[in-house]
């Protein structure tokens, strides 16, 4: 593919029946823009909705990830918020909000950019998987992420039956790929280490009653820190995540074992059945007999 062509992008209808996936995808494209430019952006090829001029900025209607492999330019959030953009950099533009960039004349850049729709999208914003008020993500120049735009310019210029579909998976992976890279590029190798071995030692001693200070201890960090870190890359604090795994646990034995409940709460110890009934039922909403009674295996 030749990504200095003035042509490789495309503008994408959507029908009513795509509306109902959920997701749709109105434009998807790269530009490879050279040291010493003369003008940004190129001024053919796109509509008025997408078009603008660094000088005035835009407001898009829709999201767009603007992902940048190869030299740096710079962010405007408003006239006097300025951010610097580098390779490796991932913009995810929001609707409605003002905004301007430009790659430095010094470098040029490379970009891909896609851009969507829907309320599959808008929801994971409003449940905070992303803050609505930051753009910039800094994942790193990641091939797998750049061979799904290609393969996503590709589905867009062929425009096939369900083009819209495949488009869509594309985006949700590319944001969702955004996210576990910017994540983990927030850590250094040695947390990220700890915190594996970390899983790995509550999934091993899982039975054994271990205790999030057990935990922090085996892998040498204090707990104060080791709960914090943990939170930040799982998601989830020591205690919650050796509960849910219990209830994981739960679940398997109550489907697949003939073990009765209190034996099962004595198993994984709980205090007593009534404490273990009620965490299950908070985790799953319905009692250990009920999910027995749904999915044991007779």
């Amino acid at each position: 593919m030749n990504d200095t062509s003035p042509h490789n992008y495309k503008y994408l209808v959507r029908s009513p029946r795509d509306v109902d996936w959920g997701i749709t995808v109105n434009t998807v494209g790269s530009e490879s823009v050279p040291p010493g430019y003369r003008i940004y952006p190129p001024r053919s090829g796109h509509p008025d909705s997408f078009y603008f001029t660094p000088s005035n900025g835009r407001c898009l209607d829709s999201y767009q990830l603007l992902y940048i492999t190869r030299g740096k330019g710079t962010l405007y959030t408003s006239r006097e918020t300025l951010t610097e953009i580098r390779e490796g950099d991932m913009l995810i533009l929001q609707p409605h909000k003002w905004h301007s960039y430009f790659p430095e004349k010094k470098t040029g850049w490379q970009e891909y950019w896609i851009g969507f729709e829907g309320i599959n999208i808008d929801s994971r914003f409003h449940n905070g998987f992303f803050a609505k008020d930051r753009i910039v993500y800094r994942i790193g120049v990641q091939d797998s992420i750049v061979k799904l735009y290609e393969q996503a310019i590709r589905v867009a210029m062929e425009e096939k039956a369900a083009c819209q579909q495949y488009l869509a998976g594309i985006a949700n992976l590319i944001l969702g790929m955004t996210m576990y890279y910017s994540q983990n590029c927030q850590f250094d190798d040695k947390s990220a280490e700890q915190i594996d071995k970390a899983k790995v030692i509550i999934r091993e001693r899982l039975l054994e009653g271990i205790s999030p200070e057990d935990v922090a201890a085996a892998v040498n960090m204090s707990y104060s820190w080791f709960r914090k870190v943990f939170k930040e890359y799982t998601s989830l604090s020591p205690a919650r995540y050796i509960q849910e795994l219990k209830i994981q646990q739960a679940k398997d034995l109550l489907s697949a074992t003939h073990s009765d409940i209190k034996e099962i709460a004595y198993r994984l110890n709980f205090d007593d059945t009534s404490y273990f009934s009620k965490v299950f039922k908070k985790h799953t909403g319905i009692t250990a007999v009920e999910y027995r009674e749904k999915f044991g295996r007779g």
